[in-house]
């Protein structure tokens, strides 16, 4: 079981999607799944998060008909395996250590 489950929701986000994915796969924490919740896009968000997906098992892609990002956050909610939860936007990016640094704050308080 990985200790954090990555949830990030995807909707028509084909220019930021790879690299929002490669933040996540380039962590210094290693022990996590990332969910990436393809919520009906009309671009190739599906397509990129699938490449971007390739050859990583701790990342699951899923496709769902649109119905918002509580919608998708949720569904992949009820697949984590996780001990821990951590959200990031599909346009968004993170620091190579900002997962170390999140279970660092949340183990010692």
């Amino acid at each position: 079981m990985p200790a954090v489950s990555v949830i990030m929701a995807a909707y028509n986000v084909e220019p930021y999607l790879a690299a929002a994915m490669q933040s996540v796969r380039r962590q210094t924490f290693i022990d996590f799944e990332l969910f990436v919740i393809d919520d009906g896009s009309t671009d190739r968000s599906y397509e990129i998060a699938l490449q971007n997906a390739a050859g990583d098992p701790r990342v699951k892609v899923l496709q769902k008909v649109n119905g918002g990002i509580s919608s998708a956050r949720n569904w992949a909610l009820r697949e984590a395996q996780g001990e821990l939860i951590a959200f990031l936007d599909s346009d968004d990016m993170w620091d190579p250590a900002f997962l170390q640094a999140q279970v660092d704050v949340l183990a010692n308080h």
